[in-house]
């Protein structure tokens, strides 16, 4: 396709933040874009659910100041800064500890003096040096970083309870992944992004953000795309026999392994890029949703748990505890597993998933005793990447075999880049710019 044909069609399969980011970035360049989501709302990992005529987030809850990418994206989408009030549960005691203020950590009563200096003399300089490569869209000069696992690196240059507070909690809860198999580059890509950022959320939820970003794009929700071919005049998606769409071009924004599904029938399962998506390692995860008969005193958001105390529930949060005012929401609990908890329910029912989590979820919010009128579990089976060590090489090298691709099919998602929404965000964006020179070849 050459420079005559500059405005084309173009479908996006995923309605999450990397493909309404591709698709807004392919409209802002003038091109015609039907975003397809198998869901009944955007949102992917992301996507909001209603509680009482108010929307809940299921997966993803805040967004940090600091990603620009995803702010500039959803500019048209009121976002608002949060309490972002945290606590840590240890014996009982509940410790207020806000992740990613250095000034926070610095005050927390869960450490100690010594621990707090060493904290001071090791990971924060050693921030502070990477800070300006510590990016989503970079991975520049990080390989030695990228070697040790982040519980590894707080455990030797601080201590096993420090890493038990700063490392497991956040990672066990929002990333489905355990301290020691995560990379310290990674980690510390968390700190860059999340020092003393403000937080930030959508009161109308992430679903509705995004489609106020995508406004411009025809969006088909519960559009299932799972067949994909290559026509001499261009693409074609299939939902089953009797729902198609045809294009120019394509980006494919959704997890590894569906990508694998709908890009090798293709170029064929031998394609070195098959292969390559086939070793992305993703976990599986799920939120449970608890609606409460009685509301809460909410006067905080994250309940993280000590990991030491936690077989089942990495952390709960309180929905309303976002906000200053009272909430309609103040009666929903909601709560994560822990990466251990995945591995052994995750073949069980909702039933018995909320049952194994409910002792532990009751230990972490007390109202939740007795209480529970409702309780929804949320699947999220596409599975969080695991950004271990490596991964920085292993996702280098998956760009470049993208890179290769001889047909107009480019691949976006945050496995691409980091397991993080401003990584989603800058990898659509990114695959839509791969895209158009693509079509120019």
């Amino acid at each position: 396709m050459n420079d005559a044909r500059a405005s084309t069609h173009v479908l996006v399969i995923g309605g999450g933040f990397s493909g309404v980011a591709a698709a807004a970035a392919l409209h802002a360049g003038g091109h015609d874009v039907t975003l397809l989501e198998r869901h009944a709302v955007l949102g992917g990992r992301a996507r909001s659910d209603s509680r009482s005529d108010r929307a809940v987030d299921t997966g993803a809850q805040l967004i940090a100041s600091t990603f620009t990418r995803a702010t500039r994206l959803l500019a048209r989408a009121p976002l608002e800064p949060t309490l972002a009030r945290d606590v840590f549960v240890r014996d009982g005691s509940r410790l207020p500890l806000q992740f990613g203020s250095i000034a926070s950590m610095l005050r927390f009563g869960g450490l100690g003096v010594t621990e707090k200096l060493k904290l001071g003399t090791t990971l924060l300089p050693l921030l502070a040096r990477h800070s300006a490569k510590l990016r989503v869209d970079t991975a520049d000069d990080l390989e030695a970083l990228d070697r040790s696992s982040a519980r590894a690196f707080v455990a030797d240059a601080v201590s096993e309870r420090a890493a038990d507070v700063l490392v497991e909690p956040p990672l066990n809860a929002f990333y489905g992944a355990r301290g020691i198999e995560t990379s310290l580059a990674f980690f510390l890509t968390l700190g860059r992004y999340g020092s003393d950022a403000e937080l930030l959320a959508s009161r109308a939820g992430w679903s509705a953000a995004l489609a106020e970003a995508a406004r411009g794009v025809r969006v088909e929700c519960n559009a299932n795309a799972d067949v994909i071919e290559i026509t001499p005049a261009g693409v074609v998606a299939r939902a089953g026999p009797d729902r198609e769409w045809r294009a120019d071009a394509l980006v494919i924004a959704t997890g590894a392994s569906a990508a694998r599904a709908l890009l090798g029938g293709v170029v064929g399962a031998s394609h070195p890029l098959i292969t390559w998506l086939a070793s992305v390692t993703t976990r599986p995860t799920w939120t449970v949703m608890l609606t409460l008969d009685h509301a809460t005193d909410a006067d905080t958001f994250g309940v993280l748990a000590d990991p030491a105390e936690a077989a089942m529930v990495s952390a709960c949060a309180l929905p309303a505890g976002r906000w200053r005012e009272p909430s309609e929401l103040a009666n929903v609990v909601l709560a994560w597993p822990t990466p251990n908890a995945v591995d052994a329910l995750g073949d069980r029912s909702a039933t018995e998933i909320v049952a194994a989590m409910m002792p532990e979820i009751e230990r972490l919010v007390p109202e939740a005793q007795g209480a529970v009128a409702r309780a929804r579990v949320y699947r999220f089976d596409e599975g969080t990447p695991v950004a271990a060590p490596g991964f920085i090489a292993h996702r280098a090298r998956g760009l470049a075999l993208e890179e290769t691709l001889a047909v107009p099919v480019a691949l976006a998602g945050d496995y691409l880049t980091m397991p993080l929404v401003e990584g989603a965000v800058a990898s659509g964006e990114e695959a839509a710019a791969r895209l158009v020179r693509r079509l120019r070849v």
